[in-house]
């Protein structure tokens, strides 16, 4: 059986924040009871998906600035073996996403 292999490419990473907090009014501020931040965009999400199914992946893409290092010391940790990063000037983005009510 031929063994496959996949290349995930992202010209636009993020930092990944998920919040969780237990309730949200209206005109209120929202306490984030906890927050999970990893390194994302779909490239990188769909790379550690096939790593994770013991696929051969490698993941290609950019990172810039603060954000960009994180996002490096993050993916050190995923189960992404194989990466290829390209430092470039400016900011890696940050995507927020609010959980109401579950857990994290």
């Amino acid at each position: 059986m031929q063994k496959r292999y996949f290349l995930t490419v992202s010209l636009n990473p993020c930092l990944d924040i998920n919040c969780y907090a237990d309730d949200f009014k209206i005109d209120d501020v929202i306490r984030i009871r906890r927050k999970k931040i990893s390194a994302g965009g779909k490239a990188f999400n769909i790379a550690r998906f096939l790593a994770a199914c013991k696929a051969n992946v490698q993941a290609a893409g950019i990172f810039a600035g603060y954000n960009g290092r994180r996002f490096t010391e993050l993916l050190k940790t995923s189960r992404i073996s194989n990466t290829l990063l390209l430092e470039l000037p400016g900011e890696t983005r940050e995507n927020y996403n609010f959980f109401l009510g579950m857990e994290g």
